[in-house]
């Protein structure tokens, strides 16, 4: 049998921020940190039974979130102590109970609550060590330069290689456990962690190496690095994806009988059109305009829908009829008016993203005009300090093989995506 402790009873002395204070009752994508941790090792089919160590202010909660969740291989709560070495004894004067006889070859693992993402593949391996070896734990690599300081200056260069950063779990046999439990109670020592009591009765110890999400919540950086792990949307960013499309006019019947042969060939090659193409707010003589109420600019078109979406607010249609009868048929006024909203929602865009299908004008080598052209748009209010970075827009394009209207000339689609942040 294997037996696992879930220390959970620290004061999280060193994170604030949350509403909570308890680091492990601290939400992400709206459950508490403790549920991941509980997750690892009551999914985990080697480990037969827990015991969750708590303290007096959070161990009403814990028990709330393991009946709302069903951890059906957690035995019982228990308070800790004062030291992480008094609430280990009584994780495991616990497991003594519930066990009532345990095997000396039976694995008592000791795991952090706040480290919520250890693997399936290093539990096992600790546990397949300790079994075989009497004792393990997992860690890190360390990659940095290691010095040895004292008040004032270096004493010493240490070799990094011969250094490992300490994680959970760490576990031994119960025989091993127990007696190295016992001494440390027996001669009063104030331990960090399972392998220090294992020193202390010359047990040789075993390393795992950790996946690199396995780390201890200990600062607000470790918190919001869990929520960027584990796919958490900030309060403060918004996403929007928007589409437009539309059909290239007609060229201009010119009589070219009346021309000399030669100027004749060259109006037919050029293929006149009057207005031109308006994409990202350039224009592009040598294409014809596409059919629209307004200049058919696309790409001002499928942004404005993004950014609207983004914001929850209605499709473009709905707002463009309006300035339609007003006579305004400039797209960069409709951006200006979603950005207008934007603004008094407090949000300002992050990032652009456009993906254009048609077979002409070719994009690429129009991309950067397009580019600056929108930076200078998409900037709220005016001005060049809030002008959206060049790289923080993207352009793409495809023919499509020709398989659509778009791909095989008539017409061009668009599609964009848009993030937006608060702004400060």
């Amino acid at each position: 049998m294997n037996y696992a402790i879930l220390l959970a009873a620290g004061k999280s002395e060193r994170f604030s921020g949350t509403k909570s204070g308890d680091k492990l009752l601290s939400l992400v994508d709206g459950k508490p940190i403790i549920y991941y941790t509980l997750t690892s090792l009551n999914d985990h089919p080697e480990i037969n039974e827990i015991v969750v160590v708590a303290n007096k202010q959070n161990k009403s909660k814990i028990e709330k979130t393991l009946d709302l969740y069903k951890f059906f291989k957690v035995k019982k709560v228990v308070l800790g102590g004062y030291t992480r070495q008094e609430s280990v004894q009584k994780g495991f004067t616990a497991i003594n109970k519930i066990a009532k006889k345990l095997q000396k070859d039976d694995i008592i693992l000791v795991h952090n609550g706040a480290n919520p993402l250890p693997s399936l593949k290093e539990i096992s391996e600790v546990i397949k060590k300790s079994k075989t070896l009497g004792a393990a734990i997992c860690g890190h690599k360390v990659t940095s330069t290691i010095k040895e300081i004292n008040k004032t200056h270096i004493i010493k260069t240490h070799d990094r290689n011969k250094f490992f950063a300490a994680q959970t779990p760490q576990a031994a046999t119960y025989e091993i456990f127990k007696k190295a439990i016992t001494n440390a109670q027996k001669k009063k020592l104030n331990v960090t962690d399972e392998a220090m009591m294992f020193e202390a009765i010359s047990q040789k110890t075993a390393y795992v190496h950790s996946h690199d999400h396995n780390f201890k919540i200990t600062t607000q950086s470790d918190y919001q690095k869990l929520k960027s792990i584990l796919g958490e949307r900030p309060d403060d960013f918004v996403v929007g994806i928007g589409q437009d499309s539309h059909e290239f006019e007609e060229a201009i019947n010119i009589d070219t009988s009346k021309m000399s042969r030669s100027k004749a060939i060259s109006a037919k090659t050029k293929q006149i059109f009057s207005p031109c193409l308006t994409l990202g707010g350039i224009k592009i003589p040598s294409e014809p305009k596409l059919k629209a109420n307004s200049d058919g600019d696309v790409i001002l078109h499928a942004l404005f829908n993004a950014i609207s979406q983004a914001l929850g607010e209605k499709s473009l249609g709905f707002y463009a009829d309006e300035k339609v009868k007003e006579g305004i048929l400039d797209s960069k006024k409709y951006i200006e008016l979603i950005l207008k909203k934007a603004h008094k929602q407090g949000y300002k865009l992050n990032n652009v993203g456009l993906m254009l299908e048609c077979s002409h004008p070719k994009i690429d080598p129009i991309s950067h005009e397009i580019k600056t052209s929108l930076s200078e748009i998409l900037s709220f209010p005016k001005g060049k300090t809030n002008l959206l970075p060049l790289a923080k827009i993207g352009i793409t394009a495809t023919s499509g093989e020709a398989l659509t209207p778009f791909g095989k000339g008539q017409a061009i689609q668009c599609f964009a995506i848009v993030s937006m942040v608060k702004h400060s």
